[in-house]
Order: structure tokens, then C-alpha cells, then sequence
């Protein structure tokens, strides 16, 4: 026999927990949110040429796009670590269609999130290191870009990873009923949603971090989770 890739140990074990897929799932919404309430501090979509040219003139403004896509990318990576724990754990007992759209639209939503922070840190390396070079008209764009990518497409596919999430949970009760709820409601209230209004954009950060929180407080029956041990 061929021997594990992973070999059986206690920090292995740590690794694949559903502790560790908690804190993860939290990491990553702390860093989320930080990053998205980094990125969109700059000038807006109605911002004239001149706030967009001295807001990008500053060194720290520009150092924080890239500062925050950094936090982004790595909350991302956290992201992934707990999706793929989640599905470890539950193992043969995933439910093959709700594990099909949850995986999917967990990696659609990665990827959209890379995308919008990028649109949204362009401009920063557009403009040259002494704050001139930045066209204006450019940097509004891609703004326009970031706003369609963060207001139209995310939140649907949002919607998707809610719904799938909610419905992992009710057939496998790791969840408990109250949660499977809240994300019903919350992914539909992402379907309809078209804005990028502060307390909306933070809805998907927060909803990791209420399902991370639940996951590293809650005792889940042994049945359950014996499956991914």
C-alpha cells in the first residue's frame, strides 16, 4: 500500500478540524471586510477628475490599494481552507447536488472577489510613483467595472453559497435550524440587492463569520462528523 500523502498526526488532525475551518472562515471575513471598507475609501463613481487625481497623488492612499488586495488575497486563501474542511468533513454524507453548488459558487465567489478588488486597486498602479500619469477618466472605469463586478455579480453568486450552505446544513444538521434560516434570508435579500451601499456590502463577510462562529461554538453529534475524522 501506498503511504498517505498526509500521514495521521495531531497537527494534521488540528489542521482538517472543524476548529480550524471556524477560524479560517473567520479570518477571512475580518479580512474581507477590511479589505472591501479599504478598497471602496476611494473616490466614487460621481468623484470629479480633481478628487480622483489628488486622492491618488498620495503615496499612503496608493500603498493602501495595495496593502488591502494583499489582505484580500490571503483572507481568500482562509476562504478555501474552510470550504475545503466543510466538505472533508462531511464526507460520503454531502449531499451530491447542494455539494455541487456549494463548491461552485464558493470558487465563483473567490474569484469575483479577486476581480473587483482588482478593478478597484488599478488605478493605484496606473499612477506613477510621483502621483502623476493617473488618468482620470481610466480610474472612473474601472470603478464602474469594480461596482458591476461587486454589485451584480458577486451577490448572486452569494446567493447560490447561501442557499447551498443553508441547505448543507438542514440535511445534515450541522447546522443548527435558527442559522439555516438567517442564510435563507440573507441570500435572498443578496438576489435582490444591486447596491454598493456600506452595510450591504458587508452582508457576505458578516454571514462567514455568524457560520464560523456557530461551527467553533456548537457541539455537533459525533454520527455526523466521524465521517471526515
Amino acid at each position: 500500500m501506498s503511504e498517505p500523502l498526509f500521514p495521521a498526526s495531531t497537527f494534521r488532525r488540528r489542521l482538517v478540524s472543524i476548529e480550524a475551518a471556524a477560524v479560517a472562515g473567520i479570518v477571512c471575513a475580518i479580512g474581507w471586510g477590511l479589505s472591501l471598507r479599504g478598497l471602496l475609501s476611494a473616490p466614487g463613481l460621481g468623484a470629479t477628475d480633481d478628487e480622483i487625481t489628488a486622492f491618488y497623488a498620495s503615496a499612503a492612499n496608493r500603498r493602501g490599494a495595495m496593502v488591502w488586495v494583499q489582505v484580500l488575497v490571503f483572507s481568500t486563501i482562509a476562504f478555501l481552507w474552510f470550504v475545503g474542511v466543510i466538505r472533508g468533513r462531511i464526507g460520503d454524507r454531502e449531499p451530491k447536488l447542494f455539494g455541487t453548488v456549494f463548491f461552485g459558487s464558493s470558487i465563483l465567489l473567490a474569484g469575483l472577489l479577486f476581480l473587483g478588488a482588482a478593478l478597484l486597486a488599478a488605478p493605484a498602479i496606473q499612477s506613477a510613483p510621483d502621483g502623476h500619469g493617473l488618468d482620470p477618466g481610466a480610474a472612473s472605469l474601472l470603478r464602474a467595472a469594480a461596482a458591476v463586478v461587486l454589485s451584480v455579480f458577486l451577490p448572486r453568486v452569494a446567493t447560490l453559497a447561501m442557499f447551498s450552505t443553508a441547505s448543507l446544513g438542514r440535511a445534515t444538521r450541522a447546522l443548527p435550524r435558527w442559522l439555516v434560516v438567517v442564510s435563507f434570508v440573507a441570500g435572498a435579500y443578496e438576489l435582490v440587492n444591486v447596491t454598493l451601499d456600506a452595510p450591504t456590502v458587508y452582508l457576505v463577510p458578516a454571514w462567514i463569520a455568524l457560520v464560523s462562529i456557530v461551527l467553533l461554538i456548537r457541539k455537533p453529534s459525533e454520527t455526523f462528523w466521524e465521517s471526515g475524522s
